[in-house]
C-alpha cells in the first residue's frame, strides 16, 4: 500500500509539472512575462525534486518487499547491476525539465533592442526540447494502472495466477482491459495521442511564419496524419515537426489495426449463434439437394421416354439438361459436406475434451482398482507364506 501511495503521489506530481509546462508554453513573448516564466520554471523544478524523492521512496519500498519475500538481509543482494541501471535511467528521465535561468530574459531584451517590430520568442530551443522530453514521464502511467488494478489486489487472482505461473505485469492488465472494454481503451489512447501530438507539433512549429504552429492547425493536421489521409494543405517544416508527424502516422497504423481487430471480434458470432446459423444452413442445403436429386430423376425419365420415341432433338436437349442437373447435384452435395466438416470441427474440440476427461477418469478408477487387487494378492501371498512356514515347522512333519 505504501508503494502504491508513493507511486500515486509522484504520478500526480509529474502531471502537475507537465500541466504547468503547458501553461508556460502557451504564454506571450514579451519581456515583462519573464518573472512569471521564472516562477513557473521554479515550481516545475520544485515538483521535479518532489517527484525524484517519491521515486526513491517507491524503489526503496520495492526493494524492502523483495527482501521480505526472499528472506534477505543485505539490500545489495536484492539490487543487481541491471536494476540499478533501470533506476538511474528512470531518475534521468524524470529529472529532465526546463531549468530556471536568466538567459531567456537577456535573449529577449537583445531581440527587442535589435528590432522594434519583431516579436521575441517566449522560450528558447533548449526549453522547448526539454519541455517535449518531459512527456517521457508517461511511462509512470502503466505502473500506476498496474498497482491500482483489481488484479494485483484480488487474492483469488494472485493465487490462481501463481498456480498457473502468470506474471502480473502491465501487459497482463492491458490484455484484461482490451478484453473487457476495448472501445473505451482505444478511445482514450487515440484521444491522448491526438492531444499530446498536437501540442508537441505546435511547439515545434511555433516559429514558423506559415501558421503551422497554431494549435488549431496542428489539431487538424494530427488526426489527418493519424488516419493516413494526408490532404497536404498543412505540412510541417521543421525536423521536429516531421518526426512528430512520422510518429503519429506509425501510431495511427497500429491503432487502426487494433480497431479492425476489435470490430471483427464484435461482429463475430457467439457459440449459440453459430449453432443456429449452421443448423439453418444445413436445412437449406438439404432442401437444395433434394430439389437437385428430383431434377436429376425427372431429366433421366424424360431422356428415357424420348429415347424410346426416337426423337433425337429432344433426346439431346434432355441429355444436356441431365448432365447439368447432375453437376448441380454434385456441387450442392460438396457444399453440404464442407458445412458438415466445418460443424464437426467446431463440435469435435469440445467433444474431444469430454472424451479425454472421461478417459482420464476411467484410467484413474481402473488404476485404483488394480492397486486394490495387487494389495489383496500381497495379503493372500503373505497368508500362504505364513501357512507354509507353519506346516514346515510343525513336529508332525519333522518325524
Amino acid at each position: 500500500m505504501r508503494k502504491t501511495t508513493a507511486l500515486t503521489w509522484f504520478l500526480a506530481d509529474e502531471v502537475s509539472g507537465a500541466e504547468e509546462d503547458l501553461q508556460e508554453e502557451n504564454g506571450g513573448g514579451q519581456v515583462q512575462w519573464f518573472i512569471y516564466l521564472f516562477l513557473v520554471k521554479c515550481s516545475i523544478s520544485l515538483s521535479t525534486v518532489v517527484l525524484l524523492i517519491l521515486i526513491f521512496a517507491f524503489h526503496i519500498k520495492e526493494t524492502q518487499l523483495f527482501m521480505w519475500d526472499n528472506s534477505l538481509v543485505d539490500w545489495r543482494i536484492a539490487v543487481n547491476a541491471k536494476t540499478l541501471a533501470w533506476i538511474l535511467l528512470e531518475i534521468a528521465i524524470c529529472a529532465v525539465h526546463p531549468f530556471p535561468s536568466e538567459r531567456q530574459c537577456d535573449d529577449t531584451e537583445e531581440l527587442h533592442e535589435s528590432s522594434e517590430y519583431q516579436t521575441p520568442p517566449f522560450l528558447s530551443n533548449l526549453d522547448i526540447l526539454l519541455s517535449i522530453f518531459m512527456f517521457l514521464r508517461v511511462y509512470l502511467l502503466p505502473r500506476t494502472m498496474l498497482l491500482h488494478s483489481r488484479v494485483l489486489v484480488d487474492a483469488s487472482y494472485r493465487s490462481i495466477g501463481s498456480l498457473n505461473k502468470i506474471k502480473f505485469q502491465y501487459q497482463f492488465v492491458m490484455k484484461i482491459l482490451m478484453n473487457t472494454c476495448p472501445g473505451r481503451v482505444l478511445l482514450i489512447l487515440t484521444g491522448s495521442l491526438w492531444i499530446i501530438s498536437s501540442w508537441v507539433l505546435s511547439v515545434c512549429e511555433r516559429e514558423n511564419i506559415n501558421g503551422t504552429g497554431k494549435l488549431t492547425n496542428t489539431m487538424w493536421l494530427i488526426p489527418i496524419t493519424f488516419l493516413t489521409i494526408g490532404y497536404g494543405d498543412i505540412v510541417p517544416y521543421t525536423v521536429c515537426g516531421k518526426m512528430v508527424c512520422l510518429w503519429t502516422g506509425i501510431m495511427g497504423v497500429g491503432c487502426t489495426a487494433l480497431i479492425v481487430a476489435v470490430a471483427a471480434q464484435k461482429l463475430e458470432f457467439t457459440k449459440a449463434e453459430k449453432h443456429v446459423h449452421n443448423f439453418m444452413l444445413d436445412i437449406h442445403y438439404m432442401k437444395k439437394i433434394k430439389c437437385a436429386a428430383a431434377n436429376v430423376l425427372g431429366e433421366a425419365w424424360l431422356l428415357h421416354r424420348h429415347t424410346k420415341r426416337g426423337d433425337r432433338t429432344k433426346t439431346r436437349h434432355h441429355q444436356r439438361r441431365l448432365f447439368s442437373a447432375i453437376h448441380v447435384f454434385r456441387r450442392r452435395r460438396i457444399r453440404h459436406k464442407n458445412l458438415k466438416d466445418h460443424v464437426n470441427s467446431m463440435v469435435d474440440i469440445s467433444r474431444m475434451q469430454m472424451i479425454l476427461y472421461d478417459l482420464d477418469s476411467n484410467l484413474n478408477s481402473s488404476h485404483q482398482d488394480l492397486e486394490k487387487r495387487i494389495n489383496q494378492l500381497d495379503k493372500k501371498l503373505d497368508e500362504i507364506t505364513g501357512l507354509i512356514s507353519k506346516i514346515i515347522d510343525s513336529p508332525h512333519l519333522s518325524h
